[in-house]
């Protein structure tokens, strides 16, 4: 080897001697010189950290290091691991700070502060950080919204649970064990029955359920041989529901025990439907399907419809979960083209599409806003926005890179965001959101 040769192989050598005295850094706070304070301040989807500049001339560089868990006392960050990732190095005894806009979706983060200097490490107290989110085990497969209350009902048909929880406290007001036989083509309604909310849920095949709500308690199953698109509970005795097939436009029932007062048919081709009721004192109903959307009166005495006003549309999509209308019943979104109509079926506006689409739509609650929630696929995730209604000028937005959308439900003072695969996992992010 030639003098070149030895030289850099000394270099080299010397290096990772230096590299590998590094790992074997202790955390040592034994004469500590100077104060090693931590601040945080959370706020606009990132967390802004601070600390004093460290008052030693042997400084070498501050680690900052982020954990979803207690972050515990003597940890040496020498590389991120599963558990501990560090998210700042620096060598610049003058950085004092650092923004941490990359955060994961999570309900508590924990930080601390290390600095390295003659040969060791000394740490700061671990600094806890909480969000506002709401995180639930499952994929989603049943969301419904309850109006006049902060409860979401949610249900996993891989675990066979079904939950109402609480986002405004972050906990589980009830859960139960359940039987999800086709998770696809699930239609529940809620509505107040003698002042109490109750849940009407059609499971799949022949499972027909009525649940109290909050507590989940079972009031009632009927085996009812209904492939059904969608379920709408009346104000009174009575529930519509729509049939997927036979040529079934949809059929009035008696809640009691299911049995049909009349059944509407038509000759179309697609004949699976999603309802949605204008007013529920004048059973005012709007019925979509695929190129055809429809607005009529049904007396619940006898089924018989009045006031039918029909119109042709180029849209094949509906929706098959819920159909978003405006709190005054004038104005509904009924198909997935983003066409907002009146009671009349006149067109009032278009709401334009974003990468191929979205996932779920909403009406503000006082009706000056529509809220929409987008599978974006330009950059993953979600893409929520917000537009000024009928003029559709865009006056928020919000990213969600973890999250799929699921639903979203306008409430007082914003709207509420269920999304799914949260963090790439099996877990239910429930958020209310302020755009």
């Amino acid at each position: 080897m030639n003098f070149y040769g030895n030289k850099l192989f000394a270099v080299l050598l010397l290096v990772m001697l230096w590299a590998a005295c590094k790992e074997d850094l202790v955390i040592d706070n034994s004469d500590q010189r100077f104060p090693l304070n931590l601040q945080t301040e959370s706020g606009n989807d990132k967390v802004t950290l601070r600390w004093d500049a460290a008052n030693v001339s042997d400084f070498e560089k501050y680690v900052l290091v982020r954990s979803r868990n207690p972050i515990p006392t003597g940890l040496r960050p020498v590389f991120s691991t599963g558990e501990f990732e560090i998210i700042l190095q620096s060598d610049s005894v003058q950085k004092t700070a650092f923004v941490d806009q990359s955060l994961p979706i999570v309900e508590k983060l924990f930080y601390k502060l290390y600095v390295s200097f003659n040969e060791r490490f000394v740490e700061s107290a671990a600094m806890e950080v909480s969000f506002d989110n709401l995180l639930v085990d499952g994929n989603g497969a049943v969301i419904r919204f309850v109006r006049d209350s902060n409860w979401v009902i949610l249900g996993d048909e891989f675990t066979g649970i079904l939950r109402v929880v609480d986002y405004n406290t972050k906990k589980t007001k009830s859960q139960r064990s359940v039987q999800f036989t086709n998770a696809d083509n699930m239609c529940l309604d809620v509505v107040v029955e003698n002042g109490k909310s109750v849940l009407y849920w059609w499971a799949g095949y022949n499972n027909f359920y009525k649940f109290s709500l909050p507590e989940l308690t079972q009031l009632g199953f009927w085996s009812v041989p209904f492939s059904g698109f969608s379920v709408l509970a009346g104000s009174g005795d009575k529930i519509f529901t729509t049939q997927y097939d036979y040529n079934q436009s949809f059929a009035v029932r008696r809640k009691t025990d299911m049995s049909v007062v009349k059944e509407h048919y038509r000759t179309d081709y697609y004949t699976h439907r999603t309802l949605a009721m204008l007013d529920k004192s004048t059973n005012r109903i709007v019925e979509a399907s695929p190129y055809r959307i429809m607005v009529y009166n049904v007396d619940e005495t006898n089924g018989e419809v009045t006031n039918f006003v029909e119109k042709n549309t180029n849209s094949f999509s509906v929706f098959n979960r819920d159909m978003p209308v405006s709190q005054n019943g004038q104005y509904f979104i009924p198909q997935y083209d983003g066409s907002v109509y009146d009671q009349n079926l006149n067109l009032i506006v278009q709401i334009p599409f974003q990468n191929n689409g979205y996932a779920d739509v909403d009406f503000s609650a006082d009706g000056q806003f529509i809220y929409v929630a987008y599978l974006d696929f330009s950059f993953g995730g979600t893409l929520i926005q917000k537009f000024k209604f009928p003029s559709l000028e865009v006056v928020g937005s919000r990213r969600f890179n973890s999250a799929s959308p699921r639903a979203l439900e306008a409430v007082e003072g914003g709207v509420i965001f269920v999304g799914s695969g949260v963090n790439g996992f099996n877990q239910v992010l429930v958020k209310k959101l302020d755009l």
